[in-house]
Formats: structure tokens, C-alpha cells, sequence
């Protein structure tokens, strides 16, 4: 291979990696959502203001919902040591290099085995992609799915190598990155159990058995008794469930219905997995020949692959150990809060991890060049053609959700809601004090852009056109606005905003673009967009209502009526 097809190879691998990079450095936005609050202000605030040791470290143990996320805290703790700051975007990069660390750790098996390097290639574009945008830019899955996958990865090499101290302790850091982190135990039997290294298989049970029986130690069962008797009533959801959320790669058309969107991740996951359960048998013969003498008319020949071949197996081993069993679980608990949480966005890096898996094994396992030479072809085929699907039907979403959360920073802001809390309620007031508590003690501020588009907006003075066909309608509690003339941007300085304003309160509402009802699957959005606003979001009192759009720059728009809040 000449230099030149050797560069061209390289720039290629690089490619997705670099674009996921841009798309995390443009559109992280430094912003909590959500389960964001309890993790990491709520715990920083309480580390700064209690002394005590003991309770520092009931702290940096103290569950999140399900979780134990200890990594994630150490995180948060040494950007704060630094900096004396709290930054959602170092969160979101942070969680960023456990997935660049992840890759390399792929690479560096793979490396070994002295298979063509770049029968790599399809490697980078099915894991660097865009569809599981909720775990790289939402802090909490950030720091939760990207170490966990990280660490178990890490584990497993090190496994795989004959490393066994490391990886018990690389384990124990997969355990306390999230609760699903708990399977890098059962990954790690399979490896020693088929190389029929007992000592060591004793000695990972009971330092699993520690680690997890410390992890759920006053743990309560977050309401999964009611997904057995989901289970009961619809068995076959969690059956398609395991599937749909091993092919979720396949996710292409996001906007549709769950029965279009889920068709084909459940198909291809099911596709894939016939191979898996065919290299599985394949990697289990030679233990039970060696073990049972089973089965009787196979005998066993102690003829073995290459050494580095063989690593790489068992590697591999481990890790669709862990994807089978998450995907077990997953399926058994999650199908009753609907079937769509089997390809949301932040488990779509384990489709990733398994594809990625289901590839290596099958190049892994091949002898013959041709075949060889065939399977990379139409992998990397396949994995280009996934990728781009993701930028095509996900970068959209990224881009919106980016707007969403920079304005509703502001609501959260000057309004106390906006971050996925509800107006008035407990815990947006919990959240807001909270919030402001962190502010005034300079840990943490809030983005600027929105200030810029308030000040916009209160020098507007002049009604909407009638002719820009902008329809109001009130549905009980909720003021629905339809803009027919919005359109897609994907640059995160313009957008379609309405507002609600009065002298002294300013609410922003984020257009979102009308997504597209008709038979072309491909098509993701029609022209216009559509908002709600919650009249009980507002307080009392009589406000403008408008519309601002703001496109490369400049802004338009205008009053469209008065509104009175009783």
C-alpha cells in the first residue's frame, strides 16, 4: 500500500472522530437538565458548604435515582479544585475522552492480532455517532454511559492480557460509574470460566460480590417490581424490546412513529445476533469439549489460533457479555414506560459498542483473505451508510435541542423554571434557590447568548404582519402558536423563538420545526414550526405576546396580541 492510500485511510478513520468532536465543542451548551441537578450543583453545593469528611464521602456515594456515579463526581470535584468553577461543557468533554479512551483501547487489541489495519476502519464511524447525542451532551449520561463503557472495556483488555489486579480494580470503577457497570462481573466469569482459570474466577466473584453488594447497600428498588408484572402481561414487548435495543443503530427516521422508527432496529438486531450466537457456541466448544467432553463426536484437538487472536476473542468475549446481559435487563425493566426507551438516544452507544463487536468478531474469526476482504467492504459500507444517516436524521435535533436549552437557561434564570422542572412546583423552587445559591458564591454562571436576544426583544415595538399567516388558537390551559413560514437551521445562532413579556417578566418559547406527516420515510420535517405555551407557566398579569426570528445575526419579528394571566 502506497503512502498516499495510507494517508487517505488514516484521514478517513479520523473523520468521524472529528466531526463527534465539533459536534460536541458547538453545540454543548454550559446548562443543567433535568437529573443534572442532584449530581452535580445539589452535590457541589453541599461538598462546599459541609467540612466533614465522612459526609464528603456519603456524598460522593450517595445514589442518583438508580446510580451510584461516583466517577462522575471525582470529575466534577477536580474541575472545581482547578477552577473553583462548575462548567456543564468540561462535563460534556470530559465525558467525551472515556469514549476517546474507549477507542483506543479497541484499537490497541485489535492492533495485535496482525489483521490488516485498516480492516479497522469501520470501527470509528459506527461508534462515533451522532444518534446517541444524549449521552455526549447531557452532563449526567455523559458521565454515567461514557466511563462505564470505558472501564468495563478496560477491564476486559486487561483481562484478556493476564492483567488480573488491574482489571479487578478497573471493574470496581465500572461498578461505581453507573448500576449497569454491575455486569462487567458476570463479562469477567465468561473470560476466566473458558479459560478454566478457577483461582481467579473465585477471586472475582467475591471481590464482585463485595463491590455490588456495597453498591446496592440501602438502595431502594426504584419501582422495577412493577415491571416483572409488566413483564407478565406483555412478554413479547421485552422479547422485541432486547432486540430493538441491540439493532438501535438502525434508528434512521427519529421523527416517525415508534413503529416505523423500531421496525428495523428490531429486525437487524435479531440479524446480527444469529452471528453472535453462532461465534458464542464456537468460543464455548473447545471448553466444554476440554471440560465435558461434550460434545462426544467433536473431539477436542488443542489446535488454537494465534495468541493475539486468541486475546482479542476473549476480549471481545467479555465485552458482548456485558451488552448481552444490559440488553437482557433492559428489556425485562424498561418496556413499561414505553416502547420507545428501547432506542432512545442515550442507550445508543451500546448498539454502537455492539455492532462494533459483531464486526471485529466476524474479522476476527475469518481465515481466508477474500472473505476477509468481503466482510471489511460491506462493514464499512454499512457503517458509512449508518453514520450518515445519523447526521442526516439526528444533527437536526442536536441543533434544536441546543436552542432549547439556551433559552430556557434564561427562563431558569430570571423565571425559576425552564430546566425540566415544573413552573411552581417543589422542586423547580428547590431547584431555582439552589441555583441561585451557586451563582452568588461565583460557581457557576449562566450562558450570555440568551441577554442578547432579550435585549432584541425589548426594543421591539411593532405588530406581527398579518401577512406572515401566524395562527393563535387556546386549548384549555395552553396557547398554541404556528408559524407557517420557519424553516430548519442547523446553525445554533439562528432560531424561531415566541415570547411573553411585560415590563419587568420576559419567557421565552422555542419554536420547533412541524415535523413532516406523509409517505416519503426520508423527509424529517415540513416548513413551519409549532409551540406551546402553558398559560400556568406565566404569572399574573397582562403581557405581549410576539414572535422573534433570528437568522444570521439579524432579528425580525414583532407584538402579535395582548394576553392577561388572571
Amino acid at each position: 500500500m502506497n503512502s498516499n492510500k495510507k494517508l487517505a485511510i488514516s484521514a478517513a478513520m479520523t473523520l468521524p472522530v472529528l466531526l463527534w468532536v465539533f459536534v460536541i465543542l458547538y453545540y454543548s451548551v454550559n446548562l443543567p437538565w433535568y437529573d443534572d441537578f442532584d449530581p452535580f450543583p445539589d452535590f457541589l453545593r453541599k461538598w462546599i458548604t459541609d467540612p466533614s469528611f465522612s459526609d464528603r464521602l456519603t456524598l460522593l456515594f450517595q445514589p442518583n435515582n438508580e446510580h451510584r456515579m461516583v466517577i462522575g463526581k471525582l470529575v466534577t470535584l477536580a474541575y472545581y479544585w482547578v477552577t473553583g468553577h462548575l462548567n456543564f461543557t468540561f462535563l460534556h468533554i470530559a465525558g467525551a475522552c472515556f469514549t476517546l479512551g474507549t477507542l483506543r483501547i479497541f484499537w490497541l487489541s485489535f492492533a495485535r492480532t496482525k489483521i490488516n489495519w485498516w480492516y479497522f476502519l469501520p470501527v470509528p464511524f459506527l461508534l462515533f455517532q451522532l444518534q446517541y447525542h444524549l449521552v455526549f451532551l447531557w452532563a449526567i449520561c455523559s458521565l454515567q454511559h461514557q466511563p462505564v463503557v470505558f472501564f468495563i472495556s478496560l477491564s476486559m483488555f486487561l483481562l484478556s492480557r493476564e492483567r488480573f489486579g488491574w482489571a479487578v480494580l478497573a471493574a470496581v470503577c465500572a461498578t461505581y460509574a453507573m448500576s449497569n457497570g454491575i455486569f462487567v462481573w458476570p463479562a469477567g466469569v465468561m473470560i476466566l470460566l473458558l479459560r478454566s482459570n478457577y483461582k481467579q474466577l473465585t477471586v472475582w466473584l467475591i471481590a464482585g460480590a463485595v463491590a455490588v453488594g456495597l453498591y446496592f447497600y440501602g438502595m431502594s428498588a426504584q419501582g422495577n417490581e412493577s415491571s416483572m408484572e409488566f413483564f407478565a402481561k406483555y412478554p413479547h414487548l421485552s422479547v422485541l424490546g432486547f432486540f430493538a435495543f441491540l439493532g438501535g443503530l438502525f434508528d434512521f427516521f427519529p421523527e416517525k412513529t415508534i413503529v416505523v422508527r423500531s421496525a428495523l432496529p428490531v429486525l437487524m438486531g435479531f440479524l446480527v445476533t444469529i452471528w453472535i450466537a453462532i461465534w458464542l457456541y464456537k468460543q464455548l466448544l473447545p471448553w466444554l469439549t476440554r471440560t465435558f467432553n461434550r460434545p462426544k463426536n467433536i473431539p477436542y484437538t488443542g489446535q488454537e489460533t494465534s495468541i493475539d487472536k486468541k486475546k482479542q476473542d476473549m476480549f471481545l468475549l467479555g465485552i458482548l457479555t456485558f451488552l448481552l446481559v444490559n440488553a437482557l435487563i433492559i428489556g425485562l425493566l424498561r418496556p413499561r414506560f414505553g416502547f420507545f426507551v428501547m432506542i432512545v438516544s442515550n442507550y445508543k452507544m451500546y448498539p454502537a459498542l455492539f455492532l462494533t463487536v459483531a464486526y471485529l468478531t466476524f474479522i476476527n474469526t475469518i481465515k481466508g483473505k477474500q472473505v476477509q476482504e468481503w466482510i471489511f467492504q460491506f462493514a464499512l459500507t454499512t457503517s458509512v451508510i449508518i453514520w450518515g444517516f445519523s447526521i442526516y436524521g439526528y444533527l437536526p435535533v442536536i441543533a434544536e435541542r441546543n436552542k432549547y436549552l439556551t433559552v430556557n437557561g434564561y427562563n431558569q434564570e430570571h423565571n425559576g423554571f425552564g430546566l425540566g422542572h415544573v413552573p411552581f412546583s417543589t422542586s423547580a423552587a428547590y431547584v431555582d434557590t439552589m441555583m441561585k445559591q451557586m451563582v452568588s458564591r461565583d460557581v457557576y454562571k449562566y450562558p450570555d447568548a440568551p441577554e442578547k436576544l432579550a435585549t432584541e426583544i425589548r426594543k421591539m415595538q411593532n405588530p406581527m404582519p398579518a401577512e406572515e399567516g401566524i395562527l393563535i388558537s387556546t386549548h384549555g390551559n395552553v396557547l398554541h402558536i404556528h408559524d407557517p413560514q420557519s424553516s430548519m437551521w442547523l446553525n445554533r445562532n439562528n432560531g424561531h423563538y415566541a415570547f411573553v413579556r411585560d415590563a419587568r417578566q420576559l419567557y421565552f418559547f422555542k419554536m420547533t420545526p412541524q415535523a413532516y406527516s406523509g409517505r416519503n420515510i426520508f423527509k424529517q420535517y415540513d416548513k413551519g414550526a409549532d409551540t406551546e405555551i402553558p398559560l400556568t407557566a406565566l404569572k399574573p398579569g397582562s403581557y405581549d405576546l410576539g414572535i422573534i426570528h433570528v437568522e444570521n445575526g439579524k432579528s425580525q419579528g414583532g407584538i402579535l396580541r395582548k394576553i392577561t394571566i388572571p
